[in-house]
């Protein structure tokens, strides 16, 4: 997929869903709900009453049970080792994209709106208008101070949104979500009805009954050339459409609240003049609910606005955005080839630990070229799960700039590099205890991303109430897994990856040299049958010289049977079908001439890659020889020999079986040979 102007590969991202070990309990199946709805927030102290002007409601909240093990990113399926198998995380459910529709206009609320609950339940009005917590006692007694209640109430304010809250028996104890509301109002009604079809179902998980009754908050503020009350007729309509919507499910809306620039509208008030305009009470009211916040040490949350500018990006330097795009291109060259994403996850690595350092020692910033360095390895889900390790309580407030530094680097035309990086950042706030910042992280990386999985499951997290270091201790064990591999990866490529010394560009002209000859020779049949015996009694003589412990050859000859090998049939004769004492011997020389396979000669290296690769499983070894498999499909994804051998390995196949197989057709290829003199 093309992304942020540039096409490079995430090497480790979106495998086939692994099976569930059996050690692991499943994790209970949840409705599927919104990614970008906001469904909880931290507990605030107030508690607004309901009747004509009122609210009411009281008790204590209860915790959910800490729930199993999470998921993170999933690693790698490298071929040469089995990780411990991961259940896959909960992915966002697919809606479709609203339609557009009719451009939003002040309109009367139809009369199906269902009358004022005070006016239904009058002993609603009977009640002590207060709101006890285990704290203190909050006096709400007007609508305007339910207005005001709102930042207390999600601990923060949720700009352009739109917020839904169904009182608890404690009023703040009942379900809450945000949603936030497209800056096309030819969406909103789209928007509005699906996030009370969503709100409707996260109730009923909680075992709220909406039918006891919902209040509706509608937060915009003014475009330029709109007023306050432009934009409070704007956003009439979406309360109507809400209210519709929940009452097909049966659900009873109570208020409905616009806030604009410090002033709310009250759209179920049908007496003209009232509840249209007035400023949210002055703190200097000592029953506000800002003053009795304020007598008990409360402050109301912060703006969405002021929290997204930490981590969001911002117009980018062109220059700097050229630099993103090159080492983009570094990437996908890197990444060719298993060893060279191996090698580019390690550069990662290191450079993680670096910039953490760097941070951790007071830097606000790092040099242009590490930073883009990061962004684009960040891509590779293993290094995502190296980077939810870095978040020890010590380094949590370092991990977090360091995060946010990058994410802000993202601008357009790459914000999908930003998902990853934005799912870092959420993670790191969710074991400090944000949760706001860290939802409104994951909203942008979901919206970006919607199939990414690691920031949908730790979404879910926070939902759900699970505990971060659960993560953390799954993320650490990635780690140490991930980087016992790469020392392993590193010492198996050593044996067949190709020369870059002094020697690559003798051995590039050597095979440059007999190319010529080669390609000549075999333009008739009677040249291929001659090239393809020739080429097995060069190999016979090749493994005489390396059981003598003359382990070197010509460089011509070197190149006259790596051409030779092109030939399939030549191939399957040099197939290992002898004795077991020399299976060292064999596998010397073919990874001697996989190293020989230099650029731009690369693409002739699967063939001794894949008798390097038999000879290793013959040995035991399937590591390496998973690894030489692996690495021919990566050069020429269609060497069928090659893929057969891995699915051997993959399937526990017997190696014994084949070689009785390769035995025959070696001995069928030696009854068959010609008599070369009459050719």
């Amino acid at each position: 997929m093309e992304k942020g102007g540039h096409r490079y590969p995430r090497p480790h991202r979106r495998l086939p869903a692994p099976r569930r070990p059996p050690h692991r309990p499943p994790r209970p199946s949840l409705r599927p709900r919104h990614p970008d709805l906001d469904h909880r927030r931290p507990p605030p102290a107030a508690d607004p009453r309901r009747h004509r002007h009122r609210a009411s409601r009281s008790t204590s909240r209860q915790r959910r049970p800490t729930p199993t093990r999470p998921h993170l990113a999933r690693r790698p399926d490298h071929p040469h080792q089995q990780s411990p198998r991961r259940r896959p995380c909960r992915t966002r459910p697919r809606t479709a994209a609203p339609s557009p529709h009719e451009q939003a206009t002040r309109h009367t609320r139809p009369r199906t709106t269902r009358p004022h609950r005070a006016a239904r339940h009058p002993i609603a009005e009977r009640r002590n208008p207060e709101v006890s917590t285990p704290d203190n006692t909050v006096q709400v007694t007007s609508l305007p101070n339910l207005a005001q209640i709102l930042p207390y109430l999600l601990g923060h304010y949720p700009d352009d949104s739109i917020a839904l809250h169904a009182p608890g028996p404690n009023f703040h104890d009942g379900p809450t979500m945000t949603c936030p509301l497209p800056d096309d109002s030819a969406e909103w009604q789209a928007t509005a009805e699906h996030a009370a079809r969503q709100f409707v179902a996260y109730a009923h998980d909680r075992g709220h009954d909406l039918a006891e009754g919902v209040i509706i908050y509608l937060c915009r503020e003014p475009r330029p050339g709109q007023s306050p009350e432009d934009t409070a007729a704007l956003l009439a309509p979406v309360g109507t459409w809400l209210t519709n919507e929940f009452m097909e499910h049966r659900a009873n809306v109570l208020q409905t609240i616009g806030l604009v620039a410090d002033r709310w509208w009250a759209y179920e008030c049908d007496i003209d003049g009232c509840c249209e305009g007035d400023p949210l009470p002055s703190p200097d009211d000592p029953t506000s609910v800002a003053a009795q916040m304020t007598r008990l040490g409360r402050t109301p949350g912060p703006r969405t606005r002021d929290i997204i500018k930490e981590f969001r990006a911002a117009t980018a330097d062109p220059a700097f955005l050229q630099d993103l795009h090159t080492a983009a291109d570094h990437f996908n060259s890197r990444c060719a080839t298993n060893a060279g994403r191996d090698a580019t996850l390690a550069l990662t690595l290191e450079q993680i630990d670096a910039a953490i350092g760097r941070f951790r020692d007071g830097a606000t910033a790092l040099s242009r070229a590490l930073t883009t360095q990061l962004i684009v390895g960040l891509q590779d889900d293993a290094a995502v799960e190296a980077g939810v390790a870095h978040a020890d309580d010590g380094d949590l407030p370092h991990a977090r700039r360091l995060w946010a530094y990058l994410a802000r680097h993202c601008a357009e035309p790459f914000t999908q590099e930003a998902v990853p990086i934005l799912t870092l950042f959420a993670f790191v706030a969710w074991r400090q205890g944000d949760l706001i910042a860290a939802r409104l992280a994951l909203r942008d990386a979901i919206t970006t991303d919607p199939d990414y999985e690691l920031a949908t499951g730790i979404h879910l997290g926070t939902i759900d109430g699970e505990d971060p270091r659960n993560w953390l201790a799954s993320a650490r064990e990635g780690r140490a897994h991930r980087l016992t591999h790469l020392q392993h990866a590193v010492e198996v490529a050593s044996e067949y990856r190709p020369a870059t010394d002094t020697t690559a560009v003798r051995y590039r002209e050597a095979l440059d040299a007999a190319a010529t000859y080669y390609y000549d020779q075999v333009q008739t049949e009677d040249g291929r049958l001659l090239a393809r015996f020739g080429t097995i009694d060069i190999v016979n003589g090749a493994l005489a010289d390396f059981r003598n412990g003359r382990p070197q050859l010509m460089d011509e000859i070197s190149a006259r049977i790596i051409l030779g090998l092109q030939d399939l049939h030549t191939r399957d004769a040099a197939l290992s079908t002898g004795e077991e004492s020399d299976l060292p011997y064999e596998r010397q020389l073919w990874g001697y001439l996989a190293r020989r396979c230099v650029p731009p000669h690369t693409g002739k290296a699967p063939p001794p890659l894949t008798l390097l690769g038999w000879v290793a499983w013959r040995q035991g070894d399937t590591v390496t020889a998973s690894h030489a498999f692996a690495e021919a499909l990566d050069i020429y994804p269609g060497y069928t020999m090659a893929k057969l051998l891995l699915d051997g390995i993959r399937n526990e196949c017997d190696p014994a079986r084949l070689l009785a197989t390769y035995r025959e057709a070696a001995a069928e290829f030696a009854a068959s040979r010609p008599d070369l003199d009459t050719l």
